[in-house]
């Protein structure tokens, strides 16, 4: 069920097109950021985030499930433990009383289950329009566009909506976007909230969106401060976010060996130059039934390449073993190869990339950004291990793309080697104070987190996005977010 449509509001036109392109290009790994596994998981996430970061839920609800894991147990659970479970994330007797009287009415009206109707889920204690929505659109794929403290913000100050409430510039913004949109909208405008469009400094200079802003361009009064700011000077580029690069320049046919490499193509506007991908090169997901597969990224096959023609096959030494390249050189087949170990290295392979597909000036607008986030001295952090497998257990070291991130976002990456095998008695040895569980390559779940937590009771231990955390290039500025809330 789709929100009301209003009598009156802003009108479609360009803008809302071109708008949507660039949040396209500019957010393509944006999510839902509420780890959960299932619909009861996020619905008690999503109260449990009222007045309250994500990241702080993310971190209280891993106990909270392991003690309490379904309707039946929450609608149990003693009011004074619940309590203490959900205290850090602030107006924690409410949310102990919603959330028992969730359980309570999951089990009473739906067999446990968490219905995926909207007005049988506003009935529940603790679930408004909004929870109500986030649910249904990230457990169920309906589409549905949740206005939170971000969107409303970025939807007034762009002037799509000029309504008081947040139920009232979701329908505006509803009735401005097609219907299919409306989930990743909603994911894009928050990060966009978060990332660029801050409640009180609005980082106008390098927004992609600049130039449909009213507020930004000091054409209006910010409806957010109640001030009108004087005309920002964009730093970037105007097509640093473009969703399309001159069909001229630069290879025309290009194979990626190197899934972050792939998503970044797209990101550039290049992904109509893919012909070929790994079985790994998954995202975004409509390049899945778009773009042929050439096997696998250590043993990749050579002869579909050779007959796909590319003018430009992309490696990465770590990724891709030495006899691909060889193996290339001999067919004919012309290739470049990126190091990527730190994310400094991130800054030169953009640029690197950039010169070679004929678009330095996206690459060069993406590294200056990035290397404006890594200005400063960091202090050493906790002493933090990511794993990257099990039986054996592997890690992550130090001296990886992986361990350096941990650094810049505040971390003490540990470890004996780049990649090393970890007995039972390294990992004590090592004594991680904090130990992150990614979910690829390896998928690392909360089972693995409790057996970890009952090794390790003082350690900090979190189920991390994979993909945020080892895609270079593509997923580095998420990357940085995600180690970077972990130690906020």
């Amino acid at each position: 069920m789709s929100p009301a449509k209003p009598k009156s509001g802003p009108k479609p036109g360009p803008k809302v097109g071109d708008l949507q392109l660039r949040l396209r290009a500019a957010y393509p790994d944006a999510r839902c950021a509420l780890d959960h596994q299932d619909p009861f998981q996020l619905v008690v996430a999503t109260i449990l985030s009222a007045q309250c970061t994500d990241a702080r839920v993310n971190l209280t609800t891993p106990a909270l499930f392991a003690r309490f894991p379904d309707a039946a147990s929450l609608a149990q659970a003693p009011l004074a433990e619940l309590e203490g479970l959900i205290k850090s994330t602030g107006f924690f007797r409410n949310k102990a009383r919603n959330l028992i009287g969730l359980g309570q009415a999951l089990m009473a009206r739906h067999g446990g289950v968490v219905p995926s109707e909207l007005a049988a889920l506003t009935a529940l204690p603790g679930v408004g329009q909004k929870t109500a929505n986030v649910v249904l659109s990230n457990a169920f794929g309906v589409p549905a566009l949740p206005v939170d403290t971000h969107i409303f913000r970025v939807a007034r100050r762009l002037g799509l909506s000029k309504a008081s409430t947040p139920e009232k510039v979701e329908a505006d913004l509803c009735r401005l976007f097609p219907r299919e949109s409306w989930i990743d909208l909603h994911h894009q405008l928050i990060h966009h909230g978060r990332r660029v469009c801050d409640a009180r400094r609005p980082d106008c200079a390098v927004c992609p969106l600049l130039d449909l802003c009213p507020t930004g361009l000091g054409e209006a009064k910010d409806p957010h401060l109640g001030v009108k700011r004087a005309a920002a000077v964009p730093q970037l580029p105007a097509k640093v976010f473009s969703t399309q690069a001159p069909p001229e320049a630069g290879p025309l046919r290009i194979v990626s060996l190197v899934p972050s490499v792939t998503e970044l193509l797209v990101q550039w506007g290049l992904g109509a130059r893919l012909v070929g991908r790994t079985r790994y090169c998954i995202e975004p997901r409509w390049i899945r039934n778009s773009v042929p597969m050439v096997g696998g990224t250590k043993d990749p096959d050579l002869d579909r390449i050779r007959d796909l023609a590319p003018d430009l096959v992309i490696l990465e030494r770590d990724e891709n073993p030495k006899a691909v390249a060889e193996a290339l050189t001999t067919l004919g087949l012309p290739w470049m190869a990126l190091e990527i170990r730190t994310v400094k290295d991130c800054i030169a392979g953009l640029r690197q990339l950039g010169g070679r597909l004929g678009v330095p000036e996206l690459a060069e607008a993406r590294a200056a950004q990035l290397e404006d986030r890594l200005q400063g001295r960091r202090r050493k952090g906790p002493r933090a291990l990511a794993m990257i497998w099990k039986d054996p257990w592997m890690s992550s070291g130090p001296d990886t793309y992986v361990g350096d991130l941990l650094r810049q976002g505040g971390l003490t990456p540990i470890g004996p080697d780049r990649y090393p095998v970890l007995s039972e008695e390294d990992l004590e040895g090592l004594a991680p104070q904090v130990i992150l569980l990614p979910t690829e390559p390896y998928r690392f779940n909360r089972r693995h987190q409790a057996e970890l937590q009952k090794r390790f009771p003082r350690a900090l231990i979190h189920l991390v996005d994979g993909q945020a955390l080892t895609w270079y290039l593509s997923r580095t500025e998420a990357g940085l977010d995600l180690v970077q809330d972990l130690r906020a």
